[in-house]
């Protein structure tokens, strides 16, 4: 018989996922029929419901002798460290800066790294109960600015289903662009696909591509003094990917050392886009008392 205690930090799951989490080598067609044939009890109850919502303290029972538990996924640290910039953490989330040129399995890598060394034990524990620590979202690797990383299973249910909807998680960022004579200002919508000849996306007002998903965005100029190039602070309505650098490139103004999306000025290893202010709203519990709460970053850092 094997049994398991359900942690505080695996509750609210069903207990398909939690089981299938930790049989991985077990086939799926094998684990139904732990529940068919009541080999399956929490609190000593038989249990057949596959989708039944685990709660912190209960006791799960398996009475089969075949069983075999996966071993536990420890992703790699990195051995060469990758600095970056703690913003802000708590108990439930840290919020790091990303810089140009470095990619996010890298940026998680350098973050395990960091919160291994701080509390190695808090560390395996979370190994142990199957949390695997990665951002929330994602930036491209030659875009610098704000990435965050829930610490733990249940900031990491908020953050997911909060981080597509931009009435609870608000992105800002500033984009420095080639001059155009255009006035960008406004609420900019469409459709993205993706090219795959050219390996990039590609955006139009309208689109009868059946792989074209809607996106939107807002955009604010504000440094229209400059006759070099313009910067804009664009707020996100989507999260599509390339949706920023895109867009821009069809409107006639591509970000600066954008060299896929039409920049002509060329740029070591960046491109001037700065993912630079989240705003917290409306989040649910655990994570309610970030709701107000701006984290912002200088807007210098767009040069640097």
């Amino acid at each position: 018989m094997i049994n398991f205690t359900v942690q505080k930090e695996s509750a609210d799951q069903t207990l398909i996922s939690f089981l299938k989490k930790r049989f991985k080598t077990t086939p799926l067609s094998l684990i139904y029929k732990l529940f068919r044939t009541k080999k399956i009890k929490i609190n000593g109850e038989n249990v057949r419901y596959y989708h039944h919502r685990l709660k912190g303290g209960e006791k799960i029972e398996i009475h089969d002798n075949y069983l075999q538990q996966s071993n536990l996924t420890i992703y790699p640290l990195s051995q060469s460290k990758i600095y970056f910039e703690i913003i802000c953490e708590d108990k439930n989330i840290l919020i790091a800066l990303k810089e140009h040129g470095i990619t996010m399995p890298s940026l998680d890598n350098a973050v395990r790294n960091y919160l291994s060394e701080k509390n190695p034990a808090e560390y395996q524990r979370q190994i142990e109960n199957f949390f695997v620590l990665t951002a929330s979202h994602r930036l491209d690797k030659l875009t610098k600015g704000l990435v965050i990383y829930p610490k733990n299973p249940l900031a990491k249910k908020v953050l997911y289903k909060a981080i597509a909807d931009k009435s609870e998680i608000t992105k800002k960022y500033l984009a420095r662009c080639e001059l155009t004579k255009k006035d960008l200002s406004g609420y900019i919508s469409g459709y993205l696909w993706k090219n795959n000849s050219a390996q990039k996306m590609e955006f139009s007002p309208k689109s009868s591509n059946p792989q074209a998903k809607f996106c939107a965005l807002e955009i604010k100029e504000i440094d229209k003094k400059n006759n070099n190039y313009k910067t804009l602070e664009i707020t996100l309505h989507t999260g599509r990917k390339h949706q920023i650098r895109s867009i821009l490139s069809y409107l006639g103004c591509p970000v600066i050392g954008d060299k896929k999306y039409g920049s002509e000025i060329e740029v070591k290893n960046k491109i001037y886009l700065l993912a630079y202010k989240i705003k917290f709203n409306n989040l649910p519990s655990p994570l309610s008392y970030l709701n107000g709460r701006i984290v912002e970053i200088e807007r210098k850092e767009l040069e640097n």
